[in-house]
């Protein structure tokens, strides 16, 4: 029965994904699964390899997806080069209530071990990357996400499936594809292909161009062009060894080959990517940057997401576009001419660093900077963040601009500042104060939080925030203060996902630190609410609701000193 009559029964279906994980297998190396006890669709690129399922051995080229049903065992070898796989988990089953269950005619794909080899659609690759990464996120819209394009691939898989089921014509082209995605490099003919095919060189040439809208020599060639060209790009071979390498004896017949193909000869491709390419990469370097400095004759360098900035004599003016840049300066000693305030209805400096900018003015919010205010200020020097990229011709205007990242290291800036600022030695001392200090508050708290993790979460609109190490705050739990991390949250490497609020309990944290917002607004959110409520009796006392603004906010030196206060305050206290 064809695919369009079985709507109903496809329409009752459920798919619900289980699990997922990616790898690379060395030349040699074996990925084994033993009576699976689910579907699971097996993707892998890179080199050759072999695929061992239901007592058969397939040989698999550059790049494959595998469909394996439930109770399969299956052996992946990688032959040559390395093997690049991804495993998803999933199972199919009708909606409760239907009255259809899994279609049965013929044999359902999702019933059936099968392999579509090779896999041209690189998105399939992406896509499935994209569901692992969605899926190891946690919960909430992360896995609805992964889940609806998981039910998006097993279409795109079922439908190339359903058209390879067209009887012994599409299996022979099947089986050249597979044969020349494997053997391209070598010197192969016709009559060889459609010997394989176990067909005339006519019937082979006419049924593949009608799959492949090309002839088998030309896939051959555009096979060859393809790898060329990343050789071209990525290595240092001469064009005598690409030549060699696709199967040519003669580089200049290669070379006419290419040009006809690529339109341009091998190295005037080469010269044009590799320039492209540095500048792509100059660009990259550029704005990816971390932030350094150096000395130089003319004084000391600072290296930003802009540029490099000369200090020849120290800035008096100084404007700061985020708050945390404010933190630096009056730590090291210094009030900055202008800086950017917190709040939404009202603008306001933290009340932390409030006494220290009694002569600076307000230049509007980090997200909403006042630009006719800075150019009031007259600074000589404006320092901001690359969230203020849309700004910087204007305000490279009126005074130099420095552009860091918002989340480098607020050690490092404090360095850079003090180099900035002639405060090298203010900068030093500060920062030996704050990691003798955080080394003394380790040892202390060890004993207190024996087996014991510490959460850091965040509630929003309906869901909540749970951070990790990753995270600019986290790091001073996690990493400076050496607290442990729910083992919920112990793998991710994202600086927080998101679960529902149901889930909460799951974390299983001795002591929560809640970023509340209370101290911003009249009373707490629903949101919050309902995470209060949702913590037991015993653990709702080690609950400690903290200042969302000055723990994600305040990122500087008396902001993460003030939060090593707190937390020395709710765990010792």
């Amino acid at each position: 029965m064809p695919l369009q009559e079985q709507t109903s029964g496809w329409s009752d279906t459920a798919i619900k994904m289980l699990d997922g994980y990616s790898g690379t297998l060395q030349t040699g190396s074996v990925l084994s699964e033993t009576q699976l006890t689910s579907n699971v669709l097996l993707l892998a690129c890179g080199g050759e390899g072999e695929l061992a399922m239901n007592g058969e051995v397939c040989h698999i080229g550059a790049s494959f997806a595998c469909h394996v049903v439930e109770g399969t065992s299956f052996t992946l070898t990688a032959r040559s080069d390395e093997l690049y796989y991804i495993v998803i988990m999933y199972k199919a089953s009708s909606m409760e209530g239907a009255s259809h269950v899994i279609p049965s005619y013929r044999k359902h794909p999702l019933q059936t071990s099968f392999i579509q080899n090779p896999v041209t659609q690189a998105e399939w690759i992406e896509n499935a990357e994209k569901i692992v990464a969605k899926w190891r996120r946690g919960e909430g819209l992360e896995r609805f996400y992964a889940n609806a394009l998981l039910q998006g691939m097993i279409y795109e898989l079922i439908m190339a499936y359903e058209r390879g089921q067209g009887g012994a014509e599409s299996d022979m082209v099947d089986v050249v594809v597979s044969y020349i995605s494997s053997h391209f490099r070598q010197n192969l003919e016709l009559k060889e292909l459609a010997a394989l095919a176990g067909c005339s060189v006519r019937q082979l040439q006419r049924r593949f161009k009608q799959e492949k809208e090309l002839g088998p020599m030309e896939y051959v060639i555009q096979l060859r062009m393809e790898s060329a060209s990343r050789m071209l790009r990525h290595t240092d071979a001469s064009i005598g060894e690409i030549a060699d390498k696709m199967g040519y004896r003669d580089m200049y017949y290669f070379s006419r080959a290419f040009k006809k193909y690529v339109g341009v000869p091998p190295l005037h491709y080469r010269l044009a990517a590799a320039s492209k390419t540095d500048a792509d990469y100059a660009n990259t370097l550029l704005q990816n940057r971390a932030a350094s400095s150096y000395e130089s004759a003319q004084g000391p360098v600072i290296c930003h997401m802009r540029g490099e900035y000369t200090v020849t004599e120290l800035p008096q003016r100084i404007a700061v576009l985020d708050v945390q840049y404010a933190d630096h300066l009056i730590a090291l000693g210094l009030s900055p001419a202008g800086s950017v305030g917190v709040g939404s209805a009202t603008f306001h400096f933290p009340q932390y660093i409030r006494a220290g900018l009694q002569a600076t003015e307000l230049l509007g919010t980090y997200e909403y900077p006042d630009l006719l205010a800075v150019e009031r200020l007259s600074p000589d020097l404006i320092i901001c963040t690359e969230v203020h990229d849309q700004h910087v011709e204007r305000l490279s205007r009126i005074a130099p601009v420095l552009m860091f990242k918002r989340n480098e290291s607020w050690q490092t800036i404090l360095s850079l500042f003090g180099e900035l600022t002639g405060k090298r030695a203010e900068a030093k001392r500060i920062l030996a104060d704050y990691h003798r200090r955080t080394a003394l508050l380790s040892e202390e708290l060890a004993p207190v939080l024996a087996g014991k993790s510490v959460a850091l979460i965040r509630p929003l609109d309906s869901l909540v925030r749970v951070h990790s190490a990753s995270h600019r705050t986290g790091a001073v739990l996690y990493r400076d203060l050496g607290l442990s991390v729910p083992l919920f949250v112990a793998d991710t490497s994202d600086t927080a996902y998101h679960i529902s609020v149901e889930r909460l309990p799951a974390v299983q944290a001795s002591h929560y630190f809640l970023l509340s917002n209370q101290f911003m607004q009249d009373g707490i959110s629903a949101t919050e609410q309902r995470v209060l409520g949702m913590l037991d009796g015993a653990e709702r006392q080690h609950v400690h609701s903290v200042d969302a603004a000055t723990w994600i906010g305040c990122y500087g030196p008396m902001g993460n000193n003030g939060i090593v206060d707190q937390i020395a305050q709710a765990l010792l206290g």
